[in-house]
């Protein structure tokens, strides 16, 4: 098996093979790497050599067959199959039908098998006429198909990016838009929460072509101005502005919020998770001196973590606690009818604003 970043560098130094298969639940990574070949691989051809299939409408016979087909403008195919049945994992089956249903799929198996190993064994010359390119949400590393494939071919897992692995791919994918991206921004787009690489793509090209040709770096404010952002992001926007007694600032903010229809309830929701949160972070570092992991002690993602602990030394412990209250107030509000959840929100803000100008003037 290979790296995803090993591949690529194979591919793009002409090094190919006659067999591919990409697995996992990041469908863009996968497509990234069938683009990096249908480039690499078709060249000036590939709006004519490429050829991409359902598998489920196909048996295997069917695909080689087609693969050998040869189009009139291109000497080259790259035949894509996405989804192909014979390499998923199993559907559970019903006891009294198991032995009878691993019978026949023994048998479709071994026949795919041969099929395969057949195809490879004409497949000799450094750069193969065709390239076959299986694409999977997931396989079955047991199957000798599968097997056969990752000692003939080149297997890529394209799994969900977390952590440092997502951190690497943002300024990679930023180097080659022409640009960099510095730390802090990075940093905001892990703790956005939004980690759908197809929309983080198109997020860092509407950065790289904001700044044009006279800035080279995406800051973290291109990112403050430029990011649509996602609810959890947000939220700590909105309580940085009421730490810091921008209480118009926050209520602009609340606006923006509504305004791009995220739902009061949800934002509700998210106010409460974050004070409740943030007092549990407050509680632990004053307690150990600042020496507390928040990430295992409150089980959250580093970022947001980091995030807490800078938002916790800003506010202070009777201001967090009065939040709290506001909130569940305005919870039995909400649920009686008495205020709709929009108000509620402003009435909160309003409300710890209050509490935070008394508390730093020193009358409670």
């Amino acid at each position: 098996m290979f790296s995803y970043r090993a591949l690529v560098k194979q591919i793009t130094e002409g090094n190919f093979s006659p067999l591919y298969l990409f697995f996992g639940e990041e469908k863009y990574l996968q497509e990234e790497l069938v683009n990096h070949l249908t480039v690499s691989y078709l060249q000036d051809d590939n709006n004519f050599g490429r050829e991409k299939l359902d598998g489920s409408a196909y048996d295997l016979e069917e695909i080689i067959s087609r693969l050998g087909e040869r189009g009139l403008f291109s000497d080259r195919r790259l035949l894509i199959v996405d989804n192909p049945p014979c390499l998923a994992p199993p559907r559970k089956k019903d006891e009294n039908e198991l032995s009878e249903a691993e019978k026949i799929q023994d048998t479709r198996e071994k026949k795919n098998v041969e099929l395969l190993a057949g195809h490879l064994e004409q497949q000799d010359s450094t750069t193969p006429e065709s390239i076959l390119v299986f694409l999977t949400p997931g396989v079955d590393r047991r199957k000798r198909l599968y097997k056969l494939i990752d000692k003939n071919g080149a297997v890529v897992e394209c799994s969900a990016l977390r952590g440092e692995a997502l951190a690497s791919w943002i300024r990679n994918k930023t180097e080659n838009l022409g640009k960099k991206i510095d730390r802090a921004a990075v940093e905001k787009l892990l703790l956005s929460g939004d980690h759908n690489l197809h929309y983080l793509s198109q997020e860092l090209e509407k950065y790289c072509l904001y700044l044009g040709d006279d800035q080279d770096t995406i800051t973290a404010a291109t990112i403050d101005q430029l990011f649509s952002g996602d609810l959890q992001g947000n939220i700590f926007k909105l309580t940085d502005t009421l730490a810091e007694g921008k209480l118009v600032e926050s209520q602009e903010f609340l606006e923006l919020l509504l305004r791009r229809r995220e739902q009061p309830l949800l934002i509700f929701f998210m106010l409460v998770r974050h004070y409740r949160l943030l007092l549990q972070a407050k509680s632990l570092l004053e307690d150990s001196h600042e020496g507390v992991d928040l990430t295992s002690a409150l089980g959250i993602h580093p970022f947001v973590a980091r995030k807490l602990k800078d938002q916790a030394f800003m506010y202070n412990s009777c201001i967090l606690e009065e939040a709290i209250i506001a909130l569940q107030k305005a919870d039995f509000q909400i649920k009686t009818g008495a205020v709709d959840p929009p108000r509620a929100l402003e009435l909160i803000l309003s409300r710890i604003d209050y509490v935070q100008s008394a508390v730093r003037n020193g009358i409670t």
